[in-house]
């Protein structure tokens, strides 16, 4: 005998969609509100873990968010995933960029000194900083597409794809050079020169912004000219690394200060020296953005559709 009076009982056979809703939305909603802010990650070779904070208020989401790796370097975010450069080890290691867990330790093997990672489409591009080259790899299984990409740099850090252009800062060569993304060719080696220690770089719309770690500032120029908007956009910094963009906000890892500053991307003015600090020797930071208007529509449609199966439709 049915424990449901008979008024009360389904008058229609649910249908596929209304089922996956049922069973999807109470993950969905769930998720929903880690997922809706913006994300900090940070890379932090003194404590050897990557943590995760909210880019909007600066608190720490997950201390231990990566651990079990020694000397995590350069870090970047696509899909899903989070690769994150072992010096220790010489790998570049494979994270999910959701719960952190391991998805592969040997993701790429034998990259030493991987100072700078970026990925585009289907592409990884790894730079390595001690034998000044920079590799080209299969982003979603590692396998080799150029490791000579290119060669002949002086200590090159931090790279950035844009459209077809492959921007890659040299340390030593007091530099940022453009190539190609597609093939390598050199577009101009001194696309952005002058520069005292450059190590990372972050391109927003037209502003190519990169860090000097020796010269203690951050520099804002033309992502199409090269030319200087604002060479000392921000400066008395003690060494700054890692840059990141997040709408109107710019994050500098003040390496020096074991802090995250946080600027206006438009003028270069403070909004909180403080935003992360406590820091053991953070290095790079990447974002991973609050969802798009379809991941928040999809979940507005299952809710719907759930809706509609607990009226009987």
């Amino acid at each position: 005998m049915s424990i449901l009076p008979t008024t009360h009982r389904p008058t229609h056979r649910p249908t596929l969609p209304r089922l996956l809703a049922a069973l999807l939305l109470p993950t969905l909603a769930a998720l929903l509100p880690l997922a809706a802010q913006a994300q900090l990650f940070l890379s932090d070779v003194e404590v050897d873990r990557v943590q995760t904070y909210n880019a909007s208020t600066g608190a720490m989401l997950n201390a231990n968010f990566i651990t079990g790796i020694t000397d995590p370097y350069a870090l970047a975010t696509a899909g899903g995933v989070i690769y994150v450069s072992s010096l220790f080890d010489s790998t570049v290691k494979t994270y999910s960029a959701a719960t952190g867990a391991l998805l592969n330790g040997n993701f790429l093997p034998g990259i030493s000194a991987a100072g700078g990672l970026t990925v585009s489409g289907n592409d990884l591009y790894v730079s390595q900083y001690g034998i000044g080259r920079v590799g080209k790899y299969n982003a979603q299984t590692g396998a080799a597409v150029n490791a000579t990409f290119i060669t002949g740099l002086s200590n090159p850090y931090g790279t950035e794809v844009v459209g077809n252009d492959l921007f890659v800062a040299e340390f030593t060569g007091s530099r940022v050079g453009r190539y190609a993304a597609g093939t390598g060719a050199v577009v101009n080696a001194n696309f952005i020169t002058g520069l005292n220690g450059p190590v990372d770089i972050e391109v927003a719309g037209n502003d190519l912004y990169v860090s000097n770690y020796d010269g203690g500032s951050v520099g804002r120029y033309n992502a199409t000219t090269g030319d200087a908007v604002n060479a000392a956009f921000i400066s008395a910094l003690n060494g700054p690394i890692g840059l990141a963009v997040e709408g109107n906000d710019l994050f500098v890892v003040n390496n020096g200060a074991d802090q995250v500053r946080r600027y206006q991307t438009a003028t270069g003015n403070l909004l909180n020296a403080n935003f992360i600090t406590g820091l053991g020797s953070a290095i790079f930071i990447d974002i991973v953005p609050e969802p798009t208007s379809t991941g928040l529509a999809l979940f507005g449609g299952l809710t719907l559709l759930a809706r509609r199966r607990r009226c009987g439709g």
